[in-house]
Formats: C-alpha cells, structure tokens, sequence
C-alpha cells in the first residue's frame, strides 16, 4: 500500500473510544493552567494591556441590564463569564485572569481530544498528551532583528495576551471538527437514502447553535470560516446535485448565526452606533510581501508539513475544512483593512491567527502520524522527518520565549 492509500483513521470524528482516566493529561492541564493564570494575572495589572481594558468593561456590566455589556462590543461573552465572578466578591484582576486561563486550558482539552481521535492507534496517551501541549505552545517563529517581541507585527496562532481571542479559539475547536462531523455523517448516509438524505435535526441544529455563541465569544473566528464553509458546502453541493435537501437544511440551522454575524459587522462599522472606523479594501505590493512573511513565520511548520507530506495519508473533511479555512483567513488579512481610529488595529489578522491554529492542528497529526509509520526499518528518523522536528522545535522554542518576554518586558502589547 502506497503513502496516498494511507489513512490515519476511517471517520475519527465520528469514534468515540472510552479511555482509562489519564493522570498526565491532567497534570499538563493543571501546569497549563497555573502558568496561564500567573500570566493572565500579571497582564491584568498592567492598564494598557487588552485583558485589563476588556476586564474593566467587564466590570461596567450590570446582569440586571444585559445590554450593558453591549456597551463596548457586539461579542459580550467574556466579558459576562468575568462579571459572574465579580458578583461574588472576587477581584477583578483575579476573575479576569481565571476565566482566560480556563480557556487556555480547555483549549488544551480540545486540542488533546482531536489528536485522540486521529492518533489513538498510533502513540501512547503520553505522546498524544505531549503533543497537545507543544501545539498551545508554540509561537511564530523568533528571528531576531525583525520580531524581537514574536508577536508584534507578525502574529502568531497562540495569542497569549489576547482573552477575547482565547475564548473564540475554545468555540473554533468545538465548530470546525463538527462541521466535518456532519458533512461526514451525510456521506454515510448517503448510499441508504439517496436524494432524500437528511441528518437528525439536532445535528445541524447544535452546529447553528455552536456558530451562534462562536460570534457571541468573537466573530473574529467566523469571519473567515463563514466564507470558507460555504466554499466548501458549494462544492460539494456542486458534487452532489441532487442532494439539496441536505443542504438546505445546513443553511436553515446556520442561517441565524449568519444574520447575527451581519448585526455584528454593521455595529462594528457605524451603520448601528457611531463608527470608529470602516472596512475598506486595503491591498500593496508592500503588504502582499509583508502578509507573505507573516504568514510563512506563523505557519512554517504546517507549510512544510504540507509540501513534504503532501502524498501522504488521504485527506478527510475535517483536513480540507481546516485548509480552506486557513486560505481564506490568509486572504482576507491581505485584502481588508481598517479606517479611521481602528487603522492600527489590525482585527482582520485575528481571523488569520485562529485560522494558523486549525492548521497547526491539522499539521500535528498529520506529521506524527507519518513520524510513527514511517520510521526506517532500524529505528531511526527520515531526514524529512528531522527537519520537520527541528522546525517545530523552533517554533516551541519561540512560543517559550514569547511567554517570558510577556512576564519580564512590561510590555502590555
């Protein structure tokens, strides 16, 4: 059997295995969260920084009038999460920092559950759990004398300093794999019920719903996975002539998530309240060459994983989702742009960051599934294999980095 016949695992989305308690798993959870709260906390006192402005909009809400927490933003669930505590008595810095570090680490859960699903045939709990971890580590990579800070005009798929964009990472791990979930439970069923195929309601229900509450945490994440899902759902639609009835029933449930998303975008741009700004089309020689490198410095290891491998294993929904996805996001970053007092925000980055982290995903698995299976017959490493662990050493070292430049610089970023 030939590389392009391997398949890591036949529908993983949709196998649920029941596991053994795994007490290293939990133990990197917890690491992950003390580190994550000891950051959190330590941005929170720095004014400046995104945490401690969200964290004091947070305080201004009032649960007795839910639109007060409208009042700064169309993506309110945050800074509600935050306020829950507050009621209780607990600091402000305190609550900010633990419900962002409870993201991070329910980040960590989601990325160990995907990698479960793909890998579980293939590495032992502990390789599985070490790679989650590498993967909420790592960074863009560090060159020094163009990104000293790592992040700072370029990006990078973790966001440390980011609660806002944490949160909408959490709801983008949970909607992308459901979304392969259902168009693969479609194709399962397609064979038995032919044109009149149709998923259980509350499938493609639960998927609006998750879509929904993705644009209450930040539409940042659908911003670019709309377009890409629906280039997606096209071409299959395309593919599948016949089969409207499926479709249409996907863009009932997602329909209500689609006109919020609309509500947002036009409060964000002045139609609803008076604009700080306005989306314009914003495109360079300049910016082409500057989104190419940012792009190449995120994403340096899914790039190569993607050329070396691109023959290897058969790519699933979920696999295309995720690289449509990241495309979109790419593109989007390099077309749009902002006016006015929101020129310097750079907020259409943030679709291009969350969508590096799917990819980064997607990466993983497919790099460690080719690591286990392809090893030569003595033991050791291809070189291809090498270089790929040396690439993604780079970009755990730099994400090791950009953590303790957060703790010890003061930068707010």
């Amino acid at each position: 059997m030939n590389n392009s016949d391997r398949i890591i695992d036949p529908n993983p989305l949709a196998r649920l295995e029941s596991r053994r308690f795994d007490p290293l798993k939990w133990v990197v959870c917890a690491l992950l969260f003390a580190l994550s709260y000891a950051l959190f906390y330590a941005l929170c006192l720095r004014p400046s920084s995104d945490i401690s402005i969200h964290a004091t909009w947070a305080a201004e809400g009032d649960f007795r009038d839910p639109t007060s927490f409208l009042h700064h933003g169309a993506h309110p669930m945050w800074h509600a999460l935050v306020a829950v505590p507050l009621l209780f008595g607990i600091p402000l810095p305190v609550a900010a920092a633990l419900i962002t570090a409870l993201c991070k680490a329910a980040e960590l859960l989601l990325i160990h559950r995907l990698f479960t699903l793909y890998l579980d045939r293939l590495l032992s709990r502990g390789a599985i759990t070490l790679l989650a971890a590498v993967c909420v580590m790592v960074s863009s990579l560090l060159v020094p004398g163009y990104n000293p800070t790592v992040y700072a005009g370029v990006g990078t798929p973790n966001t440390w300093h980011s609660c806002t964009q944490l949160i909408a990472m959490v709801w983008m791990l949970l909607c992308v794999p459901y979304t392969a979930h259902c168009y693969d439970g479609f194709l399962r069923r397609l064979p038995e019920q032919g044109e009149k195929t149709l998923l259980p309601w509350r499938k493609p229900v639960a998927l609006g719903i998750m879509l929904f509450l993705s644009l209450l945490a930040k539409p940042t994440f659908m911003q670019a996975f709309l377009p890409a899902a629906c280039l997606f759902f096209l071409a299959m639609w395309i593919k599948h002539p016949k089969n409207g009835r499926f479709f249409c029933q996907i863009i009932l449930c997602v329909l209500p998530a689609v006109l919020f998303m609309i509500v947002q975008y036009l409060y964000y741009f002045g139609i609803i309240v008076p604009s700080q700004g306005d989306m314009v089309l914003e495109i360079s020689l300049d910016k082409l060459k500057n989104v190419a490198v940012n792009t190449l410095l995120i994403q340096a290891f899914p790039i190569y994983v993607l050329i070396a491998y691109r023959r290897w294993g058969k790519p699933d929904t979920f696999f295309w989702l995720a690289l449509i996805f990241d495309i979109v996001g790419v593109l989007e970053f390099l077309i749009l742009g902002e006016s006015g007092r929101r020129a310097a925000d750079g907020n259409f980055g943030w679709g291009m960051m969350g969508a590096a982290l799917m990819m980064w995903v997607v990466a993983m698995i497919r790099f460690a599934s080719a690591v286990r299976q392809e090893r030569t017959k003595d033991g050791r490493l291809r070189p291809r294999h090498i270089t790929g662990t040396l690439l993604l050493g780079w970009h755990l070292v730099s994400g090791v980095y950009y953590i303790a430049y957060l703790f010890t610089s003061g930068s707010s970023l």
